[in-house]
């Protein structure tokens, strides 16, 4: 087993350990996951990992004199994963390259975020059925021993109650888990509610990591987001491990790993990481760079995995108060006229009614606009105004309404 610190010390080009260290610091993650790099790509491999997954352990009993035990054994299954190529490309105009040379780091760093994002998917999300995904923890651990009924727990509301209630869920997770866990992975939304009940109840603690970034745990075990990725399908991020914006439901995660828990699999050598600069010295206007990481999951022991699912930790999006207009003025009446603190109103207009927004997506800046402290706008005859209350600093909506201009 090796850690990317360590393929990142067997490399000699200091541009690769850079990119390698890039890997590390982006993510607490893949600076802490063991990777077996035992597969060969030579000779037309198909770079598949074959291993025994232990998915129940065997039974003890006492027994008595003359009676036999009842027979009881581990429960195994033959697992094989087959390794993914995830990253991405860039093209650079080569004046472009000469004039800022800080134009290729820029480009290879947001390569290797962008590459970092999708490992973070697959890790949860990933689903092999898909030719470029391996299996994550959400198929992996879905019905198994460790997989706890949450959607009694509520979080929307932080109280000592439900403080309590959260980290007894969390306390009997742990405990049957083959080993204790090293990260308590959830979405942002998640994370702050945990701290918070973590907090409440004198579990947080925190370090510095070897960054000398603060990291806060939950009696050791750190807390994880692993952020958000962009959805083709949806055009725009979302958090990767989700939150169902009608109920306000998400799961969290408890993860052990280790050689007989869960790893990383990659090529043998020190090509897990690869890299490409763009090459302005020969011949062609445009320049292309890439950034490359061969990687899959082994999951050994099912019980290295717990997942606490459905548990709220949002409100459902409410409507907003009064909502009214005048003709003569094209004036928007919202009552309260203010705002609660902290909050701002925004405002978009159509010719047709406008789409109700989700609760956990903040609003588009571009199509939605700060509505002035007198209210009034542009609008036309027939036309739909929709405002919503946010949060001024995420913009993430908290209430809304429609109104029509007629």
């Amino acid at each position: 087993m090796v850690t990317l610190n360590d393929i990142k010390v067997g490399r000699a080009d200091k541009v690769d350990q850079l990119v390698i260290d890039q890997f590390i610091r982006k993510s607490a993650l893949l600076a802490a996951l063991p990777f077996d790099d035992c597969i060969s790509p030579n000779g037309g491999s198909t770079l598949t990992y074959g291993y025994i997954r232990l998915a129940t352990s065997p039974a003890a009993e006492g027994r008595e004199i003359n009676n036999e035990y009842t027979a009881s054994e581990s429960t195994r299954a033959k697992i094989t994963t087959d390794l993914k190529i995830l990253g991405g490309s860039y093209k650079i105009d080569r004046v472009l390259g000469k004039a800022s040379p800080n134009e290729v780091a820029f480009q290879t760093e947001e390569k290797v975020k962008a590459t970092v994002n999708r490992f973070h998917y697959l890790f949860i999300n990933g689903d092999k059925d898909n030719s470029t995904e391996f299996d994550g923890l959400k198929e992996v651990v879905n019905g198994s021993s460790t997989d706890f009924d949450g959607s009694a727990i509520d979080l929307s509301s932080m109280t000592a109650a439900n403080a309590i209630v959260i980290t007894e869920a969390l306390d009997a997770a742990i405990l049957n888990m083959s080993e204790k866990p090293q990260f308590i992975i959830a979405n942002y939304k998640g994370i702050v509610k945990l701290k918070s009940a973590a907090r409440t109840l004198g579990y947080l603690t925190q370090v510095e990591d070897a960054f000398g970034k603060p990291v806060e745990s939950y009696n050791g075990i750190q807390f994880l987001d692993l952020g958000r990725y962009y959805n083709t399908v949806l055009g725009k991020d979302c958090d990767i491990v989700g939150i169902d914006d009608a109920s306000g439901k998400t799961d969290i995660y408890l993860v052990s790993l280790g050689q007989g828990g869960v790893h990383g699999v990659t090529i043998d050598g020190d090509k897990a990481i690869s890299q490409r600069l763009p090459d302005f010295s020969t011949a062609g206007s445009v320049k292309e760079g890439d950034v490359e990481f061969v990687a899959g999951l082994a999951v050994k022991n099912t019980r290295a995995i717990a997942r606490i699912k459905n548990v709220k930790v949002q409100t459902s999006l409410t409507s907003l108060g009064t909502l009214s207009f005048t003709v003569n003025t094209n004036k928007i009446l919202v009552d309260p006229s203010l705002p609660k603190i902290g909050n701002d109103y925004y405002y978009a207009i159509s010719s047709s009614t406008i789409t109700a927004l989700s609760a956990g997506t903040a609003i588009n800046a571009t199509a939605y606009t700060k509505l002035p402290v007198n209210g009034v706008v542009a609008l036309s005859a027939n036309d739909f105004a929709r405002v919503v209350e946010v949060d001024a600093v995420s913009l993430l909506p908290i209430a809304q309404g429609e109104v029509q201009f007629v």
